[in-house]
């Protein structure tokens, strides 16, 4: 590459091509080496997802500033995790101190970095040292100091990119978690490789071509696979949990709003978007705060108790997979290790994550009080695909168990996502359940017992064809309103039947829609019903489970009556998914068997 005393937008973003290239090669070393702030394996798929947002920057020009908004509004709606937060936050800052420049010399790109390098450090609640923070702050610095006397940007990058090295060394003393298990920090190791890249591109003047997908790695890519290194480090807030906001006021979400909810808070701003990073073990409490300080254009829940059990203390080879549906208690969710993707739940101008970012307590008592009703939404597909591909990276097979495939469109979202594992012969199956609710919950408990019991993909596959065929839920919906209201039934039927108070008693076929079992002219005799056919099929039952929509103590005494019928209690009594709400609404009660 050719010599150059300033800075323009293309240079900045072939930059951003050639680090980006060299960083992917680096994402299972990265995820292995993985201890801080959480071992849950995952920093290097969350650095490349953010590095590859930057490349995707929608306006690339010779104008620096211009390309690098660009860039940073990419890299805010992509960041991901504790260390693509961080890198976002630190470019957001760096197009900040760049604004109106179309180019800039050496000096003025090292005081810009400086800068950007320090509002990063204030953007944090805590700042650690022998972090990637550390990184930016040395070669921020550095860059700073060689601008004033060097005017070529290749020689000043050459040679500021050592003192970067030297301070990824060094992080292995710095931080007593990685000392123990003998790593160097991975988002450090992550930026320095980003680094590396760009060097490359100046010693030998290529440029790689733009991704417009996040590429395959092939073994003699990736580095030599390392042991994961285990943490001793305490999880006390499971779920990283990030949200993109697009600020509508002046007023503006602070850290004293969210410290009681959590620890590593970041709060990273842009232009006109807000991104919000916080280890939590309540989101939908953090998500009923931000709903107020702006739109909620995108979020992101990591369960990382579960993914760091799932790297360290794995139950079985075959990952079972479902969606926030199917109604299954956390504790059996972590006993089982089974892996739930959310729904998606719009609401107004919000989005949520079913069971996560709303739940039960911030759902059902808004349910009436709002004016737009919510609707429901299938998982996005690259969340999904991202998903697949982590769980391939740490387990033998994958077998998906989504709600029926004619009740929503996750099943296809699904198949999509896998179908690229498949094609690479890793054994990972999409089944369609043809179910939903605790019927789909009792069918996937059945295959994670399975599967932590040592059973074999096929023989899972096998076992879990009969159990869902066995299968069966009853629901009793106490009114016609909320199908009315989510679209389910027309006002014409839902009138006359809370006219002649109907209360059907709803199931599945065969297909999984949903069909009338009978109908009642009062919620008393539905309930009947359901016990009098629980009763009679008493012998086969062999475990159910009774869910409600809101109304707890309904579903304690429902449960009492169906002991009676059955003979046996139920395997557990819980709530549906605020996703089912929209449409059974409250007051809905249901036993689903096996």
């Amino acid at each position: 590459m050719k010599d150059y005393t300033k800075l323009n937008g293309i240079r900045l973003y072939n930059s951003f091509l050639s680090g980006y290239d060299n960083l992917l090669k680096q994402k299972n070393y990265l995820n292995e080496i993985n201890v801080f702030p959480v071992a849950d394996g995952d920093t290097g798929s969350n650095m490349v997802s953010t590095f590859y947002s930057t490349i995707q920057a929608e306006k690339i020009s010779d104008s620096l500033s211009q390309t690098l908004n660009s860039i940073a509004d990419k890299a805010l709606s992509g960041a991901r995790g504790n260390s693509g937060i961080i890198v976002a936050q630190f470019i957001n800052g760096l197009a900040y101190e760049c604004s109106e420049k179309d180019v800039m010399t050496t000096f003025e790109f090292g005081s810009a970095l400086r800068n950007a390098a320090k509002s990063t450090y204030n953007s944090l609640e805590d700042p650690k040292e022998g972090t990637l923070l550390t990184i930016l702050r040395v070669w921020s610095e550095e860059m700073y100091i060689l601008g004033q006397a060097i005017h070529n940007f290749n020689d000043l990058f050459i040679k500021s990119i050592t003192s970067a090295r030297t301070a990824l060394k060094k992080t292995k003393e710095q931080l007593s978690v990685l000392k123990k298990a003998g790593v160097i920090d991975a988002g450090a190791s992550g930026f320095v490789s980003f680094l590396e890249g760009i060097a490359g591109m100046i010693s030998t003047g290529i440029v790689p071509a733009q991704k417009t997908v996040i590429q395959e790695l092939h073994d003699e890519d990736e580095k030599t696979l390392h042991d994961i290194p285990v943490s001793d480090k305490e999880i006390l807030f499971r779920y990283c949990t990030e949200a993109l906001m697009l600020r509508e006021s002046s007023d503006e979400i602070t850290r004293e709003k969210l410290n009681p909810y959590g620890d590593s808070l970041i709060i990273s701003r842009g232009r006109n978007k807000t991104k919000i990073h916080i280890h939590t073990n309540n989101p939908s409490a953090v998500f009923l705060i931000l709903k107020d300080y702006g739109a909620i254009i995108e979020q992101k829940v990591d369960d990382m108790l579960l993914q760091y059990n799932a790297v360290h203390n794995p139950l079985s080879e075959t990952a079972i997979v479902t969606d926030s549906i199917a109604d299954i208690p956390r504790e059996l969710i972590d006993r089982y290790q089974i892996h739930v993707i959310p729904q998606k739940i719009i609401w107004g101008k919000n989005e949520y994550l079913d069971r996560i970012t709303i739940t039960g307590e911030t759902f059902y008592p808004y349910l009436n009080s709002h004016q737009e009703y919510p609707t429901s939404s299938a998982p996005d597909p690259l969340r999904v695909e991202q998903t697949f591909e982590w769980l391939a990276s740490h387990y033998r097979s994958i077998i998906a168990i989504p709600v029926a495939k004619v009740q929503s469109g996750t099943w296809q979202v699904m198949k999509n996502s896998i179908s690229r594992l498949r094609e690479k012969g890793y054994p990972a199956t999409v089944i369609d359940s043809r179910l939903n609710s605790a019927a789909e919950g009792l069918a996937v408990i059945s295959a994670a017992e399975h599967a932590t019991a040592g059973m074999a993909y096929d023989e899972i596959l096998r076992n879990l064809e009969s159990t869902l065929e066995k299968a069966r839920i009853y629901v009793s919906v106490a009114t016609f309103k909320y199908m009315v209201r989510g679209g389910r039934v027309s006002a014409l039927k839902g009138f006359i039947a809370n006219v002649i108070n109907l209360k059907p008693v709803i199931t599945l076929n065969a297909e999984g829609r949903g069909t009338a079992h009978s109908t009642s002219f009062s919620r008393t005799a539905s309930l009947k019903k359901i016990l009098k056919n629980a009763a009679k099929n008493r012998d086969s039952i062999s475990r159910y489970a009774v869910v409600h929509a809101g109304v707890p103590a309904q579903a304690e005494i429902f449960a009492e009556k169906l002991t009676e019928a059955t003979g046996k209690k139920p395997e557990y009594i819980m709530e549906i998914s605020p996703v089912v709400g929209i449409h059974a609404g409250i007051g809905a009660l249901a036993v689903a068997w096996i």
